[in-house]
């Protein structure tokens, strides 16, 4: 496949860049040093033929294994999902050996490395990222998936006191990670169509460092099916959410691992024919923030979990160079490098005995065929099952594998709104008690949705928000639409008979 441009437009990206962002690094982060064993082990590998008597590494000779056969889906197919599914697709086995030339010999996967991850896969990926994203004068390093990457980053930017900015509804997982470490979240207003930059503006600009502390220099953010809501932001509002954050000196954490699975695609057969599937995808793929970034203030995380199998724990990081060694020098000093079994497979998987970055990319586009038509199921059932009763409704999402489903709780009987709340700006509903009960109703009927408030941000405590408070607005839940078409079924018919239930109560 011959290499082109990415599809991108950058006439619209200055080429002045700014370099010096080491005032968002934490005290930890400025303090540590480079683990001086993973330095020389660095040095021992620019000269071939050193010979290394310093690593503390078992020989290769020693290594119970010399050969590993993965047996994978031709990408041969037309539609290779389906083939693959339905087993009737030829298969291919790539395979990644010791002793014979292979994409990435075991004996280099399977040692010691740096916490960058081996060179050959960064490549790779760094070719997948200019090849969809086009990101000036970034680097690439390789992660345990997307949580390990986070957790990283927190360190990397947060101190004790801190407050980073984040969408009122979040993947609590990972914002929960922050907090051990001191930080403090400011959760801002979302609609249908995410993070809303005039929110995102007005806490910045009324921020008061005197009462509030530092200002907030971070935004983590989910830009594509954002986890819980499913929402995908738009590029006009990506762009303002970037100048937002250039005119406060705000780093973008930008959590994209769904950015891969989008539906509704406007795919041209003649691109595709042309150019392949990667110039194609690339062409009406998101714009990322990553891809909008001249001054280095986005760092993206990129998974491998949703788009071929989460127990894989890989992923990778693309940002600056500087904030990137930052991250190699924490990991060489705590998780070490990614492990070597994945990196081999995604070696041999992208190489030219495997899929290649094209083949990669069309199995991608084959994925989101399928998982697209499971979300218009789910949403055809949704609207016979639930829609029909009035008590519940959803918007269609364009990206992910989430649904959130909002429940009109005002029509419950036994539904309370006061004039005044308990305290300043606490909630004036019982909105988070019959969603308890409702989520109960649910599991008693054998039927498992994500509530709302798994996922809420509230404020900090003895702040009034101007907008209220998020317990009165957790009437949601997430459903998953990637299970079987049994499941959806299935589910979305408790769903309908539990609500039904409820309601009658």
């Amino acid at each position: 496949m011959v290499c082109i441009q990415p599809p991108h437009d950058r006439s619209d990206v200055p080429k002045k860049r700014q370099t010096d962002l080491s005032r968002h690094l934490s005290a930890e982060a400025r303090v540590r040093l480079p683990n001086p064993i993973k330095t020389i082990w660095k040095v021992a590998q620019v000269k071939p033929g050193t010979i290394n008597m310093g690593n503390g590494d078992p020989h290769h000779t020693l290594y119970p294994v010399c050969e590993m056969n993965f047996v994978v889906p031709s990408i041969d197919e037309a539609d290779p999902v389906q083939a693959w599914r339905a087993g009737t697709g030829e298969q291919q086995i790539i395979a990644s050996y010791k002793d014979e030339p292979c994409a990435l010999s075991l004996r280099t996967a399977l040692a010691y490395g740096a916490g960058a991850g081996l060179k050959h896969v960064r490549d790779a990926l760094a070719d997948l990222n200019n090849r969809i994203h086009a990101p000036p004068n970034h680097t690439v390093s390789l992660s345990l998936g997307n949580a390990d990457a986070l957790t990283k980053c927190f360190r990397l930017f947060g101190d004790p006191g801190d407050s980073f900015l984040c969408e009122e509804f979040t993947f609590s997982a990972m914002t929960n990670a922050a907090l051990p470490l001191g930080i403090n979240w400011v959760p801002i207003r979302m609609d249908k169509d995410g993070l809303i930059p005039s929110d995102m503006e007005r806490a910045l600009s009324s921020w008061d460092e005197l009462s509030q502390g530092k200002r907030p220099h971070v935004l983590y953010t989910i830009p594509c099916s954002q986890n819980p809501t499913g929402s995908t932001l738009p590029e006009e509002r990506r762009r303002r959410i970037y100048e937002i954050a250039r005119e406060f000196d705000v780093i973008i954490l930008e959590d994209d691992p769904y950015f891969f699975l989008q539906y509704d695609l406007d795919i041209e057969t003649t691109t595709v024919e042309s150019y392949g599937f990667t110039r194609a995808m690339a062409s009406v793929l998101p714009r990322s923030f990553l891809s909008m970034d001249y001054d280095g203030r986005v760092v993206r995380l990129d998974s491998f979990s949703k788009i071929l199998a989460p127990g894989m724990r890989l992923g990778w990081v693309t940002c600056n160079d500087f904030f990137s060694e930052k991250l190699d020098m924490l990991t060489d000093s705590s998780s070490q490098h990614p492990h070597g079994l994945g990196q081999a497979f995604i070696s041999e998987l992208l190489g030219s005995h495997g899929w290649g970055i094209d083949g990669f990319m069309k199995w991608v586009s084959s994925l989101c065929n399928e998982y697209e038509r499971r979300r218009n199921l789910f949403m055809d059932v949704f609207r016979r099952e639930v829609q029909v009763t009035g008590l519940a409704s959803a918007e269609t999402p364009k990206s992910g594998m989430f649904v959130w489903i909002k429940v009109d709780l005002e029509r419950h009987a036994r539904y309370r709104k006061v004039e005044s709340p308990e305290y300043p700006g606490g909630p004036v509903s019982n909105t988070a008690e019959l969603m308890n009960e409702l989520f109960r109703k649910l599991l008693d009927c054998g039927l498992v949705m994500m509530p709302a408030s798994t996922f809420a941000m509230p404020g900090r405590i003895g702040k009034c928000p101007t907008d209220g408070h998020i317990n009165d607005r957790v009437n949601y839940f997430r459903a998953t639409f990637v299970g079987t078409d049994e499941v959806i079924e299935n589910g979305l018919g408790i769903f309908s008979r539990g609500l039904e239930e409820f309601f009658s109560l």
